[in-house]
């Protein structure tokens, strides 16, 4: 979680996903994106475009189907033991691995065990730098290995045999089967990794998969994977780069036949539409930084409160945040959000934190203070009335500081701000992937509780639900270093003819190797 880029935090940008039937034998599957993917190594694999990628041209044991629930991909069958820490899967017979433009290599046929045994090796491996060491802490050992303490081979993954994986875990984790559906549970060839000399993921001649789809091309312009041909399956899957220039509707770009799968931020009557509400917009105060008055804890509490309590307008689509999490993220089955409730910071007495502030800095009131926000009509509107409520309260007046979307990026990466209104989106389904966000990484902001908290959820995943996590998020937001203020929906619109689409807006990505036209 740690590895999260700061500038994935602010980004307000969208996605275009496509669908067009081209040539006689290929049913065509177009997703444009910012970047083309540059690393499909899946240990290290990051970025949407990468993950979107690496998700085709790999099996891991487990895979999310469109419903988001984990299901067999490599795995023929596996069982638990009851105490839920020992996991046994059974590998499918027939699995190959497969080079650049579905050749194989001579010496590598077959996906063994041993190849998940050292995918996980690679991802504890203190060079490999892989970030999902922390989604796979629970393993047996793997603190050990990851410090450099311990070997590879005393990792708790192992395989008895061929066609055996299992993992033995430090306590149950009622999450493991979805994690598995991750990038870096997803094999490697420890000798196919040697040859490629360091270039493991890089070029077309260094990457080789066993998923449902085979690298065809990478250009510059994008990435191009097939698979056979099968009835109405989607077998020709393009990820290239978005036309920046086309200006039509996302909806429009669906109906006119060259794209039948779009994000958008409104629902279109005559389309398959899936809403998700991914994105809480907030303000986050910029705790860093010798002599910042919004250091102080009480003042940011004092803000915090106030900006709460003023009547404030959204934007259409929106509502009201009740918490750090958005409410696209579940928990057992359901949205975590709707399971706890509010977890926003309230006090009865804003003024009086707000004079605690200025007496611990030794001044009347703040001064020379801005709030960032991207320019636009709706965000001028919000960020007036919150600092009406401010001035009316506290007899403070902080200018506004609208920015164009590149400007005001480049000023969050750079901390180039004091206040900012800005959107958190998680990068993963996790529970703690926004929480883990405020643990030093985020806006100068770090607290030892929180610290504790979040280590020892990390150190223990069974400990990890609904109740631990929203202890977590209050002790966040009781120190006030982001006050959240609606959650945005928006929609994933498709074409009616195409089913099976797995859609996360994690990132996001898509997945269609289950999709194809009805």
């Amino acid at each position: 979680m740690k590895f999260i880029r700061l500038i994935c935090l602010f980004c307000i940008g969208s996605l275009a996903l496509g669908l067009a039937g081209c040539g006689a034998d290929l049913n065509t599957f177009t997703w444009r994106v910012e970047a083309v993917p540059a690393n499909l190594d899946p240990q290290l694999a990051v970025s949407s475009e990468d993950v979107t990628a690496v998700t085709h041209l790999f099996r891991g044991l487990m895979r999310l189907d469109a419903a988001g629930d984990p299901q067999p991909d490599a795995a023929e069958s596996w069982t638990v033991s009851d105490d839920g820490k020992v996991y046994t899967f059974t590998l499918k017979e027939g699995l190959a691995w497969i080079w650049y433009r579905q050749r194989s290599q001579d010496f590598l046929r077959d996906v063994t065990a041993a190849d998940y045994v050292y995918a996980f090796q690679r991802v504890f491996d203190p060079e490999t730098g892989s970030p999902y060491a922390d989604d796979f802490s629970g393993i047996s050992g793997s603190q050990a290995v990851l410090e450099g303490r311990a070997a590879p081979d005393t990792l708790g993954v192992e395989a008895p045999d061929e066609r055996t994986v299992r993992f033995t875990l430090d306590a149950a984790d009622p999450d493991f089967l979805a994690k598995l559906c991750l990038p870096g549970a997803m094999p490697c060839n420890r000798e196919f990794f040697a040859s490629t000399e360091g270039s493991y993921g890089l070029g077309v001649s260094t990457v080789m998969g066993n998923g449902p789809f085979y690298l065809y091309n990478w250009t510059t312009e994008g990435l191009f994977l097939r698979r056979d041909a099968s009835d109405s399956a989607i077998n020709n899957l393009r990820l290239v780069l978005r036309d920046t220039e086309d200006t039509a509707a996302p909806a429009d770009r669906v109906r006119d036949g060259s794209s039948s799968a779009e994000l958008s931020d409104a629902p279109a009557e005559d389309l398959a539409q899936i809403p998700y509400s991914s994105r809480t917009w907030g303000l986050l105060f910029n705790c860093g930084g010798e002599g910042n008055a919004l250091a102080n804890t009480a003042v940011r509490q004092a803000l915090a409160a106030a900006a709460l309590d003023a009547e404030m307008t959204f934007p259409e689509g929106c509502e009201p945040a009740q918490g750090l999490i958005p409410p696209a993220v579940n928990y057992a089955g359901a949205s975590y959000r709707e399971t706890v409730g509010s977890a926003l910071f309230s006090t009865s007495d804003p003024t009086g934190l707000y004079q605690q502030g200025m007496t611990e800095l030794g001044l009347t009131t703040l001064r020379n203070i801005s709030i960032l926000a991207p320019e636009g009509s709706v965000y001028t509107q919000l960020i007036g009335t919150i600092n009406a409520r401010w001035q009316q309260l506290f007899a403070c007046y902080f200018t506004v500081r609208q920015l164009p979307q590149e400007e005001y990026l480049a000023a969050l990466a750079g901390g180039d701000y004091q206040i900012a209104l800005v959107s958190l989106e998680p990068a993963s389904a996790s529970l703690l992937d926004l929480p883990a966000r405020f643990d030093g990484e985020l806006a100068g902001f770090y607290s030892d509780g929180v610290h504790a908290a979040l280590t020892a959820l990390l150190r223990e995943p069974e400990r990890i639900n609904a109740q631990t996590v929203l202890t977590l998020e209050k002790a966040i937001l009781s120190e006030a270093p982001f006050v959240p203020l609606y959650c945005q929906r928006q929609y994933l619109l498709v074409d009616p003819s195409v089913e099976g689409l797995a859609f996360s807006p994690f990132g996001p990505t898509v997945d269609v190797s289950g999709a194809a036209r009805a």
